[in-house]
C-alpha cells in the first residue's frame, strides 16, 4: 500500500516499512543519477529530456514521502509539546474512560445490549443526527457498563475525542469544573491539528477560570481556528449525577447546548452523555434549546424482554464460570428454575446482577450454591420501595455472609461493630484510602482492616494493599444509610454518628502529628517544589493528608460532642499553622478559607469560634503572600497580623526567628472590611446579596454585572451584554435569577447559577435606574427615568402593566414584603404607593414639610417585618410607620443609599464622601461610623444572616464589611490619633542613629516618629504639595523635603517647626546634607537644545546655619554624588549585610555591597511606595497612607539571638 493511502495509525505502526521505502526510493535516486551519466555518452539531447522527466517525477516522489513522514510525525509529540500539554492543568487524569485508576473495566457482553448499541452507531453516523445523545437510566441500569463499551468501540473507530468519567469517590472526578481542561487535554493529544492552537490557549487563569470561559478558550475557540477535517468526533461523558455540585452540571449542561451548535459550523463534534433521571439533570434536557440539539434514550423504559434477554445472558455466562471454577465438572448448576427465579430477581437492574454473580462466586467462600439458595429464598417484604425490594434482599445476605456462624455473645458484636465502622468510613470518606491508609487513620492494627472486609469483595473494589479502596455502586451506600431499608438492623450507619467520628479522627491525627515545616521545603517557594503530591504523601501520608483536606467536611456535617470540641480547641490552639503548610503545599488554600468560616460557625466553644474567626480573616488578608510558600506563614504574614488578634491567638510563639512589626500606624485589630472585591473597570452602581448568602452581585458603569462567592470574594461569573452602564441589581427569591436594569433602557434577566442571559426585556424609552422582584419570584418591577415602572413575567420576559406619573429622576421601586403593593417615588417627588394586581394608586406618603418638597429621593427599603419603611433623600433619612402611612422619625443625615438590619433594630446609610453610618432607630441618633471607601458609597445590601454589609462605592470597588462584632462599634480606625498620613506614603528616611523615622506623604503632610517608643512624635501637616525625596542632616537635628519639585522645605526635629521654605525655579531631583551637617546640596536638571533636547545634572548648595545660597566647590560635587550614590556604608554586623527592597517589588532582601544574598521576608497585600533601613530595622510606606517598621531578628545577621547587637549609622535609604 502506497503510504499517502495508509491512516495516520497505519503510517505510525508501520513507520519501520515506510523507512524501508524511503529508503528503496533513496537507492532509485541513485540509480537514476547513473542513468543520466550513461546517457550522457550515447545521446545528449535525448538524455536531457529524459533524465529531465525523470528527476521530475523523483522530485514528486520525494515531495510525497517527505509530506507523510510529516503527517506520521505529528502523532507523536515533542518535548515542548508535552511541556505544554502538562500545563492544561488542573484536570484529572483518571477520569478518561480506560484510566488505570477506573474502579471498574466492566464492559457490556457479547451480544447484549445489541439493539441500543446500533441505536448509537446510528446516531454516531448519522450526519443529520443530533449532536448530544443523553443515555438516562435509574440507579443499577447499567449506564457506565454502556458508556464504557461505547467509548472503547469509538476509540478502536478512531472517532474518540475525549472521555470523562465522573465519580463521587474521587476528588477530581466530582469536579464539573475539570471537565472542560480535561477534554482539551485529551483532544490536543489526540489531533494534532487541534494541538497547536489549544496549547496557545492555555494558561493558568484559562484552566483555573469559570466554566463559560474554559469551554470557550479552550475547545470552542481552537476548534473554530483549527483545520481539523474528520467524519465525526465523539465525547462521552458518564454518571453526570455523581458531579459533586449539582450547580456546577447545571451550569455545564446550559453551556454545552450553545457551544455544541458553534463548533457543529466548524466539525462534527457529538456528546454522549449517561445520568440518572436527577431533577436538575432532568430540567436543563427540557429545555427548549437543549431539545433542539439532543437525543434522549431512557434505559429504563427499554422494552423488559430485550433488558431481560441481555440480563439472562450475563447470568448464564457468569454462572457457568463460576461452576466450572468451583463446582466439580458433573455438577449440573444452577437448574433452569434458579436461574430464571434469579433473572427475576434481577427486575432489569443490571448492578443487581452483578453484585450477585460477585456474590455468588467469591472464591474465598466457594459455597454457591449455598449463597444462590439463601437469595432466592422468600424476601422480606417489609421493604419503602418495591423495585428495591430485591437488591436491599442481596444487600442483606452479603451482610449476614460476612458474619462467622459459630461466633456469637460479646465476640460477634464487636465483630458487627467493627464491620459497621469500617464500612460507615468507606462509604462516607469523601476521597478513597488504601487498606493500609485506612488501618492508620482508624487507629487498627496492621493486616485488620482487608480481612474485615474480605467477605464484601461482591460490592467493594479490593485489590492490591496501596490501591484505594471504592463501592462498587451508589445503591449500597444508599442501602446501607437509608433509615427506611436498614434502620432496624446492625449495619445501618448512621451519617451524622459516622462523620462525628471521622472528623475526630482527623482532629485527633492532626493534634498527634502535624509539626512545623512537616514538609520538608523550608524556605522554598511552592512554585519550586515539583512533585507535590509525592512530597505530601511521603512526608505526610495519605492519611494526614487526608485529615487535612477534609475534616472541615466532615465536621460540619457532626453534632457537637465535647469529645469533639475539645479535640477542635486543641487543633486551634496548637496546630492550625502547621496545617496551613499543608494545605500551601498542596495548593488548597482557597478551601482553608472556606472551612476555617465554616468550622468557626459550628464550633460552640467561644475559644475555637474565635481562633477560627482570627484565622478566617487571616487568610482572606494574606493568602496570596501565603501562597508563595509554607515559610511565609512566618517570615511574611504572621508580622503584620494586628498587634490585639496576634496577642490573643496561640500564633505569638511562632515569631520566634522572624521579623517582628514594632510600629504601624495601622489598627492594633482587623478593620471591619473582610475583603474588597476589585474586578470592575469603572465606577460600582450597585450591589445586592443572593437570598441565602452565598453570592454577591455588582453592577458598574463599566456595563457589566459580576458576580462572586461572598465567602472568599473568588469572581465566578461577569454578565456581559448590556452596552449602557448597570445602575440597578435584583436576585430573585430564591436566588437562582438575577435582574439588572441598566442605561441602554433594557432590563436582562440572568442565571445567577450559569451566567446564562434568560431574557432581555425591552419597553423602557430611557435608562433603567431600578428593579426588584415580587416576594414569591414571579415578578419584576422595573423603574426608568422615562417615569414609568413596569410589571414582567420573570418566567416568561413578558410585560404585564405600566405605572405612570413617577418622578423622572428617582433611582427606587420595591414590592411591600406581602409582595401585594409596590412602593416608588411619584412625580411631585411623594412616595406612591400602587396596587400589585390592579396598578391602582393605593395611598402616598409625603413628608412633613420640614424637607425640600422637590428632593429627589436616593433609596427606599422596608423593614425585615414590614412595619417600618425608610426613605432617604439628599436632606434626611426619614423613617415611616408603613401601616399608619406616618412619620415615624426624622433624621439629619444627607444618605445616598440605605438598609435595615436583620432585627430592624439599626439602619446602616451610605454618605458621599466614602463613609458608611449605622443609626439606632429607637434613638434616631448614629452610633457608628466606618471607614474604607475613597469615594461615595452609592449602594448597600445586608446579608440574610445580618453578619456582613456589602456595599458599592465609585472608587470602582465593592467591600464587605464584618458587623458580627455589633453595628454600634466606633470607627474602622481606632487608632485614629497614629494615623498620620491618610494618602500614599512617598518617602520615608531614618536619622543618623536609628532612632527616629521622618515619612512623607502624597499630600505633603510630614510625621516624625520615636522608634525606641514606637509612637508619632510629630505630625506636621499643612502642604498640599507631593513630596519627592527627604533626607536627615548628619547629627539628626534637621531633616529636609522637596515638595513638587520645586521647593525645598527644611524642619527641626526637636521643636517640630518649619525653618526654612526655599521656592525654586529648578526641578529638583535629589537632597542630601554633607557629612559635617554644615551645607545642604541639592541636584537638579539643566536642559539644552543642541540638535535635540538634553539635559544634565547640575548642584546647589545652602548653609544649613541660615539656608542661604553658598558657592559650590568641585570636590563639595564629588562629595554630594558620592553620598548620593547611595552606595551601603560599612556594616558593624558581621557579614556586613543589609536591609533592601526595589521600587515595584514587594522583597525584603539581605544584601552585600549591592548584591541579593537572601530574600527575608515578602510584603503582603501591600503597594510599596517607599522604604529605608537602618542596622536591623526596615521602614516602608504604602499607597493607603499606612506606616510600618520591622525589626529583623539577629539571626538575620549572622548573630546568635545571645549576642551583642548595636544598631549602625544609615547605610541606605532609598530617597523616592
Amino acid at each position: 500500500m502506497k503510504i499517502q493511502e495508509q491512516n495516520l495509525g497505519s503510517k505510525f505502526l508501520g513507520r519501520a516499512d515506510n523507512a524501508s521505502a524511503i529508503a528503496g526510493l533513496s537507492t532509485a535516486i541513485d540509480r537514476a543519477v547513473d542513468r543520466f551519466q550513461v546517457s550522457g555518452t550515447m545521446g545528449v539531447e535525448k538524455g536531457i529530456g529524459d533524465i529531465r522527466d525523470g528527476v521530475e517525477r523523483v522530485e514528486n516522489d520525494i515531495g510525497k514521502v517527505q509530506h507523510e513522514l510529516d503527517v506520521i510525525g505529528k502523532g507523536v509529540l515533542s518535548g515542548f509539546e508535552e511541556a505544554a500539554l502538562n500545563a492544561i492543568y488542573p484536570r484529572a487524569d483518571s477520569a478518561r474512560y480506560d484510566s488505570g485508576s477506573q474502579l471498574s473495566s466492566a464492559f457490556c457482553l457479547e451480544d447484549t445490549r445489541v439493539a441500543l448499541l446500533q441505536q448509537i452507531e446510528q446516531w454516531v453516523e448519522g450526519p443529520n443526527s443530533r449532536p448530544i445523545f443523553w443515555l438516562c437510566g435509574m440507579a443499577g441500569t447499567g449506564k457506565s457498563t454502556i458508556a464504557r463499551t461505547v467509548a472503547k468501540l469509538l476509540d478502536q473507530r478512531q472517532f474518540l475525542g475525549a472521555s470523562f468519567f465522573f465519580s463521587r469517590d474521587e476528588d477530581d472526578r466530582r469536579r464539573a469544573n475539570l471537565v472542560f481542561p480535561t477534554i482539551a487535554y485529551q483532544l490536543a493529544r489526540r489531533i494534532p491539528s487541534l494541538r497547536e492552537h489549544i496549547i496557545r490557549a492555555t494558561s493558568p487563569d484559562v484552566c483555573t477560570a469559570m466554566m463559560r470561559t474554559q469551554l470557550n478558550k479552550l475547545i470552542v475557540e481552537p476548534v473554530q481556528r483549527s483545520q481539523f477535517s474528520s467524519s465525526t468526533l465523539v465525547i462521552v461523558m458518564d454518571a453526570l449525577d455523581e458531579c459533586a455540585s449539582e450547580s456546577q452540571i447545571t451550569e455545564m449542561l446550559v453551556l454545552l447546548a450553545p457551544a455544541i451548535r458553534l463548533i457543529q459550523k466548524t466539525i462534527s463534534i457529538k456528546l454522549f452523555l449517561t445520568s440518572r433521571p436527577e431533577v436538575h439533570i432532568s430540567a436543563e434536557f427540557r429545555e427548549p434549546g437543549m431539545q433542539a440539539v439532543s437525543n434522549v434514550s431512557i434505559l429504563h423504559d427499554i422494552e423488559k424482554s430485550l433488558v431481560r434477554t441481555d440480563i439472562s445472558r450475563y447470568v448464564e455466562h457468569h454462572l457457568q464460570r463460576i461452576g466450572t471454577l468451583i463446582l466439580p465438572l458433573n455438577a449440573v448448576w444452577p437448574t433452569v428454575e434458579e436461574k430464571e427465579a434469579l433473572i427475576n430477581m434481577a427486575d432489569g437492574l443490571f448492578i443487581f446482577a452483578a453484585v450477585t454473580v460477585a456474590f455468588i462466586g467469591d472464591t474465598k467462600y466457594r459455597q454457591p450454591k449455598q449463597r444462590l439458595r439463601n437469595l432466592l429464598s422468600d424476601p422480606d417484604q417489609n421493604h419503602a420501595s418495591a423495585s428495591l425490594m430485591h437488591l436491599d434482599v442481596l444487600y442483606q445476605q452479603i451482610l449476614m455472609a460476612s458474619l462467622p456462624d459459630n461466633d456469637k455473645g460479646e465476640e460477634l458484636e464487636e465483630l458487627k461493630l467493627r464491620i459497621r465502622e469500617i464500612l460507615g468510613t468507606v462509604v462516607l470518606l469523601l476521597y478513597p484510602l488504601s487498606s493500609q491508609s485506612l488501618e492508620k487513620l482508624l487507629g487498627w492494627e496492621e493486616y485488620t482492616v482487608e480481612p474485615t472486609l474480605g467477605p464484601f469483595h461482591s460490592v467493594l473494589s479490593m485489590t492490591l494493599d496501596q490501591t484505594p479502596i471504592r463501592v462498587f455502586h451508589k445503591s449500597f451506600p444508599d442501602f446501607l444509610m437509608d433509615k427506611r431499608r436498614s434502620s432496624d438492623h446492625w449495619y445501618h450507619i448512621d451519617p451524622i454518628e459516622h462523620h462525628g467520628r471521622l472528623a475526630l479522627l482527623c482532629l485527633t491525627h492532626m493534634n498527634t502529628s502535624l509539626r512545623r515545616d512537616m514538609c520538608g521545603v523550608g524556605n522554598q517557594l511552592v512554585s519550586e517544589l515539583g512533585d507535590v503530591e509525592s512530597i505530601l504523601l511521603t512526608k505526610v501520608g495519605a492519611h494526614i493528608l487526608y485529615a487535612c483536606r477534609y475534616w472541615e467536611a466532615h465536621l460540619k456535617e457532626a453534632e457537637w460532642t465535647d469529645e469533639l470540641g475539645a479535640a477542635l480547641k486543641e487543633f486551634c490552639e496548637c496546630k492550625i499553622l502547621y496545617w496551613l503548610e499543608i494545605l500551601c503545599v498542596d495548593r488548597k488554600l482557597i478551601s482553608a478559607v472556606l472551612a476555617v468560616d465554616s468550622a468557626s460557625k459550628w464550633a460552640l466553644d467561644e475559644a475555637s469560634s474565635a481562633t477560627l474567626t482570627n484565622c478566617y480573616r487571616y487568610l482572606l488578608y494574606f493568602h496570596t503572600t501565603i501562597a508563595l510558600g509554607p515559610s511565609h506563614i512566618y517570615q511574611s504574614t504572621l508580622p503584620f497580623v494586628p498587634r490585639l488578634n496576634l496577642s490573643s491567638s496561640p500564633w505569638e510563639k511562632e515569631l520566634h526567628s522572624s521579623p517582628r512589626v514594632v510600629m504601624t500606624s495601622d489598627s492594633d485589630t482587623w478593620d471591619r472590611i473582610l475583603f474588597t472585591l476589585t474586578g470592575h473597570y469603572d465606577q460600582v452602581q450597585t450591589v445586592a446579596y443572593s437570598p441565602n448568602g452565598g453570592l454577591l452581585a455588582s453592577g458598574s458603569d463599566d456595563n457589566r454585572v459580576i458576580i462572586w462567592d461572598s465567602r472568599t470574594g473568588v469572581q465566578i461569573h461577569s454578565l456581559e451584554g448590556h452596552s449602557g452602564r448597570v445602575l440597578a441589581i435584583a436576585f430573585s427569591p430564591d436566588g437562582s435569577l438575577i435582574a439588572s436594569g441598566s442605561d441602554d433602557n433594557t432590563v436582562r434577566i440572568w442565571s445567577s447559577v450559569t451566567g446564562i442571559l434568560n431574557h432581555t426585556l425591552r419597553g423602557h424609552l430611557r435608562g433603567v435606574t431600578a428593579v426588584s422582584f415580587s416576594p414569591v419570584g414571579t415578578l419584576v418591577a422595573s423603574r426608568s427615568s422615562d417615569q414609568t415602572a413596569t410589571l414582567w413575567d420573570s418566567g416568561t420576559g413578558s410585560r404585564i402593566r405600566n405605572l405612570r406619573d413617577l418622578s423622572e429622576w428617582s433611582w427606587t421601586i420595591s414590592f411591600s414584603p406581602d409582595g401585594t403593593q409596590i412602593v416608588s417615588q411619584s412625580s411631585d417627588s411623594s412616595i406612591m404607593i400602587w396596587n400589585t394586581e390592579s396598578g391602582a394608586i393605593v395611598s402616598e406618603l409625603k413628608g412633613d414639610g420640614s424637607d425640600d418638597s422637590r428632593a429627589i429621593i436616593n433609596a427606599i427599603a422596608f423593614s425585615p417585618d414590614g412595619t417600618h419603611l425608610i426613605s432617604a433623600d439628599d436632606k434626611a433619612v426619614i423613617i415611616w410607620d408603613y401601616k399608619s402611612r406616618t412619620i415615624f422619625k426624622r433624621l439629619e443625615e444627607e444618605a445616598i443609599c440605605l438598609a435595615f438590619s436583620l432585627d430592624g433594630r439599626f439602619i446602616v446609610t451610605g454618605r458621599i464622601n466614602g463613609q458608611i453610618v449605622t443609626w439606632d432607630v429607637i434613638k434616631g441618633s448614629p452610633v457608628g461610623i466606618f471607614e474604607g471607601h475613597t469615594k461615595a458609597v452609592v449602594s448597600i445590601a445586608v446579608s440574610p444572616d445580618g453578619s456582613r454589609i456589602l456595599t458599592g462605592s465609585y472608587d470602582r470597588t465593592a467591600a464587605v464589611w464584618d458587623m458580627r462584632n455589633g453595628w454600634e462599634s466606633p470607627g474602622v480606625n481606632n487608632s485614629s490619633d497614629k494615623k498620620a498620613h491618610t494618602q500614599a506614603v512617598l518617602c520615608v528616611a531614618f536619622s543618623p542613629d536609628g532612632n527616629r523615622l521622618v515619612s512623607v506623604a502624597e499630600d505633603g503632610s510630614l510625621a516624625v516618629w520615636n522608634i525606641g517608643r514606637h509612637q508619632l512624635i510629630h505630625s506636621l501637616k499643612g502642604y498640599r504639595k507631593t513630596a519627592r525625596a527627604v533626607t536627615y542632616s548628619a547629627d539628626g537635628r534637621y531633616f529636609a523635603c522637596v515638595l513638587d519639585n520645586k521647593n525645598i522645605v527644611a524642619w527641626d526635629v526637636e521643636i517640630g517647626e518649619c525653618i526654612k521654605t526655599l521656592n525654586l525655579d529648578i526641578w529638583v531631583e535629589h537632597l542630601e546634607f554633607s557629612l559635617d551637617g554644615l551645607y545642604l546640596f541639592a541636584a537638579y536638571q539643566e536642559w539644552s537644545f543642541r540638535l535635540s533636547w538634553q539635559y544634565s545634572t547640575s548642584w546647589k548648595k545652602w548653609s544649613t546655619q541660615d539656608f542661604e545660597e553658598c558657592q559650590l566647590s568641585s570636590p563639595e560635587v564629588e562629595e554630594a554624588k558620592e553620598v548620593q550614590s547611595g552606595t551601603p556604608a560599612n556594616s558593624d554586623s558581621p557579614s556586613g549585610t543589609y536591609l533592601a527592597q526595589d521600587k515595584g517589588s514587594q522583597w525584603v532582601e539581605k544584601r552585600c555591597q549591592r548584591i541579593t544574598v537572601e530574600r527575608l521576608c515578602h510584603l503582603p497585600q501591600h503597594d510599596v511606595t517607599a522604604s529605608a533601613s537602618v542596622g536591623r530595622y526596615f521602614a516602608f510606606g504604602t499607597s493607603g497612607g499606612t506606616i510600618y517598621l520591622l525589626d529583623f531578628p539577629p539571626e538575620t545577621f549572622g548573630i546568635t539571638s545571645t549576642g551583642m547587637y548595636t544598631d549602625t549609622p544609615v547605610f541606605y535609604h532609598d530617597s523616592c
